[in-house]
């Protein structure tokens, strides 16, 4: 490992020197504007020709940070303008400044410059403390290279640093100074190696021609992979950062404060017995009062401003819910977790920012129920999918821990065939779904966004060689009860009379067509997001005259440590078929060891899903 850092430092020493001229600001070389494809990389749409950075930390008592970037664009195609052309920044409120951006086009063998405006900046607020910053270059087309930097100078701690992205990068450096009283803890993520050095106070990370990263299907979140570096101060604990939150005016001070609560408080637990019901009382009073604004946090704003909006951050809703457990006598204790699409918590990392998120768990006696108010159409005790994501920290005012973030409930569909086949293929009968756990949650949010109306007029779309006699959808309202859909169909395709034979699919619904799993080797985790099962039960009655000429055999399959399960069955009682699968991923996470098996799991649900039942005319 060492005599590769070494030597990669001499070489990109050669290449650094090659090109300093040409990463000063404005100074685009005329190879870059008649690039046409980076060799590199064919397919790539854009690459990034270099991203530089540095993080200078002082002493100074006032804006210790200051961290500058640099960053340089090829454009090749289209396709990279929406995700390239336009940056989208989190930054502390007040620390964003001296932006420059530009876009350059060869135009008759002429370079044109074209500056970013004023009116291409977008600040707005995101919450107390931190602001989303949006800008876009300037006339961007194909073949243009962009341009853009500038500062941050904030109190907060050093900034993660991404090597690779989605397009390959010829060159990242980041370089980080700080004072040599002060110990940095680093943690790297990713694959690729980073030639690194140390001068004096000042350590540098440098690497080029970075491939693009490759997202594979259902992998966890692509941040904890892609290559990259964060930081955080050695002197901070889990131990200090609980007690810290807890005394902070916007966490802990918004739970054990608030005293406008306590009236509320005391009528939703006025003449109940049961902790329990006290608890459902307070979840159920906060989804039906406060909307989640789609914002996900950690820190509360003024909770009197919240409910007098009606709205809020999910750290808004989960704190002002907390804080009416805590008034009503029930034991309470604050999670922050990192949600999926923010990628993993390390327990590694004592640092607030790796979180995103913040829920509670109140507790009867010694068991503790998770809580989550921001979706009304989950029942009280179950968490939305976003905040199943592995390890996250637990906290209270008198002690600290991490646990595991999981949930019993998981996404369950059941569909039930009951059909009569005719003699030229046409089947005919009721067809009957029943979602339960997440898989209703979805439903009921997809019916509440679209209408009950749109939402079967789009299945009935689908469904275009279906008749439909009767549509209805039962216990909608219900969120305790599974969602049930029911149709009185007539189906044509699934059925096919050829001579004395009928042929017979009998999956006219949750068919498993086509493997997900289509690579051989799999490079990363595989994140089903939660547990599900899908059970198919078709009951199909035959013509009078036919018998059944071949009919599919049994089949059982179980992965280890019944991680995943399938299991189908087919048989006949007189002139009735009867048709069972039933498919079950029993663990939410598969490593990459375990790929082979649960690609095999599919390969055979396929193959047996494609198999068909034939009749013959006696």
């Amino acid at each position: 490992m060492r005599l590769f850092v070494v030597c990669g430092l001499l070489c990109l020493a050669s290449f650094a020197v090659a090109q300093k001229k040409d990463m000063k600001f404005g100074e685009v070389p005329l190879s870059e504007l008649t690039m046409t494809r980076y060799e590199g990389d064919t397919s790539a749409a854009a690459v990034i020709l270099f991203d530089r950075g540095s993080a200078v930390l002082s002493s100074a008592a006032t804006i210790p940070l200051i961290y500058k970037r640099h960053v340089r664009i090829k454009i090749f195609r289209k396709e990279a303008f929406d995700d390239w052309a336009n940056e989208n920044l989190y930054v502390e409120r007040g620390s964003f400044s001296k932006l420059k951006g530009v876009t350059y086009n060869l135009v008759n063998d002429s370079i044109v410059k074209s500056e970013i405006d004023d009116n291409a900046v977008f600040k707005v607020r995101f919450n107390k403390y931190i602001d989303q910053v949006k800008f876009t270059l300037p006339n961007v087309k194909e073949g243009s290279v962009i341009e853009y930097s500038y500062t941050i100078k904030s109190d907060g701690g050093v900034p993660e640093w991404q090597f690779q992205y989605s397009i390959p990068v010829l060159l990242s450096e980041y370089s980080v100074e700080v004072p040599s009283f002060v110990n940095v803890r680093k943690i790297m993520k990713g694959t690729i190696l980073i030639a690194h050095e140390t001068v004096k106070n000042t350590e540098t990370w440098r690497v080029k021609n970075v491939p693009a990263f490759k997202p594979e299907p259902l992998m966890p979140n692509k941040q904890d992979f892609i290559s990259s570096i964060d930081f955080s101060f050695s002197n901070r604990s889990w131990g200090r950062i609980s007690g810290q939150l807890w005394a902070n005016e916007d966490f802990g001070g918004a739970i054990t404060g608030s005293p406008f609560l306590k009236k509320t408080a005391d009528a939703l637990v006025e003449g109940e017995t049961s902790q329990k019901q006290k608890i459902i009382n307070i979840v159920e009073y906060m989804k039906g009062n406060v909307e989640w604004n789609g914002t996900e946090d950690i820190y509360a704003e003024d909770l009197r401003e919240v409910f007098k909006k009606k709205k809020g951050t999910a750290a808004d809703i989960n704190v002002a819910m907390a804080s009416l457990l805590h008034k009503a006598g029930i034991n309470v204790e604050m999670v922050l977790l990192s949600t999926r699409g923010n990628g993993f918590a390390r327990m590694d990392y004592p640092s607030t920012r790796q979180f995103d998120y913040t829920i509670c768990i109140a507790y009867v006696d010694t068991v503790g129920y998770f809580l989550d108010a921001t979706e009304k159409y989950l029942p009280w005790n179950v968490l939305p999918e976003r905040c199943l994501n592995g390890l996250a920290f637990a906290f209270s005012n008198d002690r600290y821990r991490w646990i595991d973030i999981v949930s019993e409930v998981k996404s369950k569909t059941t569909v039930s065939a009951d059909l009569v086949l005719n003699d030229a293929g046409e089947l005919q009968g009721k067809l009957s779904f029943t979602r339960d756990g997440y898989a209703a949650y979805e439903m009921r949010t997809d019916i509440q966004k679209r209408g009950k109306d749109i939402y079967l007029e789009d299945f009935a779309k689908r469904k275009n060689s279906w008749s439909f006699a009767k549509s209805e959808i039962r216990d909608l309202d219900n969120i305790d009860k599974p969602v049930g859909e029911i149709h009185e169909v007539t189906i044509q395709e699934h059925g096919t009379a050829a001579g004395d034979l009928i042929y017979i699919d009998p999956f006219v619904t949750f068919k498993e067509s086509e493997n997900p799993f289509k690579e051989e080797t799999r490079e990363f985790p595989i994140d089903f997001g939660v547990r599900t099962e899908k059970v198919y039960l078709s009951n199909i009655v035959i013509p009078a005259g036919y018998v059944v000429d071949e009919m599919p055999q049994t089949k059982v399959m179980v992965l280890p440590e019944n991680k995943g399960r399938f299991s189908y069955m087919a048989t006949q009682i007189g002139n009735r078929i009867t048709v069972v699968s039933n498919i079950q991923i029993n663990a939410r996470v598969f490593m990459q060891e375990e790929y082979p098996n649960l690609r095999e799991l599919y390969n055979r649900i396929v193959a047996k899903h494609a198999e068909q039942i034939v009749l013959r005319k006696k």
